[in-house]
């Protein structure tokens, strides 16, 4: 039997097929518990389900919306690229766009803790959704981690990772927007100088070991960040 957040995140589904359209309101959680007879603390894990599933979007102090097809939004939760598509029922694919075996910029070194030149494989992928180019993606390797000649680039990054012994298990990440340069506006298939997300993410594993530098370059229409915050009143 369905626990009773999966009926209430189930009942909703159902409502947003037949009721709503894009970035409308739902109804307030108070609404919700009176609706489903339940706790907030089930109508939250059912909306938490809903988010994860990119079928609605909360917006703080004013209340939870429903999602739009062509915008993917992106929760803190550590998932590849691969995972969020096919999360939100598109297909993922990918198209490279370089791949090589290089010295490692002193910023990558830095960043994964290597000596100065060591090698490190630069993958540049352009990331695609339902064949819509959303993101370009640049990541480096240690090749200790992962040689070059055992890649299979059309196939998940952290899934190899994970067979290789080197789960991704945390990762830290800067959010910036950025303006798009001509070629990546070209690739991307946006006009020149639109608007994007630049994220930076340095990755680990659970005991601790840096595998990934990466930064990816977001179209800023068709994706988007949602992040909870508390407040410390310490």
């Amino acid at each position: 039997m369905a626990h009773k957040y999966e009926q209430v995140a189930a009942s909703i589904r159902e409502s947003i097929a037949h009721s709503f359209a894009p970035h409308d309101a739902l109804a307030s959680e108070r609404e919700l518990m009176a609706i489903h007879g339940v706790s907030r603390m089930t109508v939250r894990k059912a909306i938490s389900v809903l988010i994860d599933e990119g079928r609605v979007y909360n917006v703080h102090g004013s209340g939870t919306y429903v999602g739009s097809a062509d915008l993917f939004s992106k929760t803190p939760k550590l998932t590849s690229f691969t995972e969020d598509m096919i999360s939100r029922g598109s297909a993922p694919s990918s198209r490279v766009l370089g791949v090589a075996r290089i010295s490692a910029p002193d910023h990558v070194a830095a960043a994964l803790g290597l000596p100065l030149s060591s090698d490190v494989t630069q993958i540049r992928r352009l990331r695609l959704a339902d064949n819509t180019p959303i993101a370009i993606e640049e990541v480096y390797l240690p090749t200790s981690v992962l040689e070059t000649e055992s890649l299979n680039l059309g196939a998940s990054l952290y899934e190899q990772l994970r067979l290789a012994g080197h789960e991704v298990f945390r990762a830290e990440q800067e959010i910036k927007a950025i303006t798009l340069s001509s070629d990546d506006s070209h690739l991307l298939d946006v006009a020149v100088g639109s608007a994007a997300l630049s994220v930076t993410r340095v990755s680990s594993s659970r005991r601790g070991r840096l595998i990934e530098f990466a930064r990816t370059t977001y179209r800023a229409d068709r994706y988007t960040f949602q992040l909870a915050v508390t407040r410390d009143d310490r």
